[in-house]
């Protein structure tokens, strides 16, 4: 599946019709791009800790200590992928 668009002056780009059915995109859902083995990729962005904390189940520990781990967890994951 392939779609070609242009990049405006502003840096923006409209996501091709066929690519945002495949991927279930409707408007004002967040996405996220990303760079991996040299090539840019999109995928939907989903919603962080800090957005979905009032929806959690009690975890047993401050909510905030809960986002420093993950955040933790997360830049480690990162740096050792990066290390490769």
């Amino acid at each position: 599946m392939t779609g070609t668009t242009t990049l405006t002056p502003k840096g923006q780009v409209t996501i091709p019709k066929v690519v945002r059915e495949r991927m279930g995109l409707k408007p004002f859902d967040q996405i996220e791009f990303y760079i991996e083995d040299g090539e840019t990729k999109l995928r939907k962005a989903f919603p962080s800790l800090e957005e979905v904390a009032g929806s959690l189940p009690p975890l047993g520990m401050p909510v905030e200590e809960a986002i420093r781990l993950t955040k933790e967890d997360r830049a480690r994951r990162l740096t050792d992928k990066l290390r490769g």
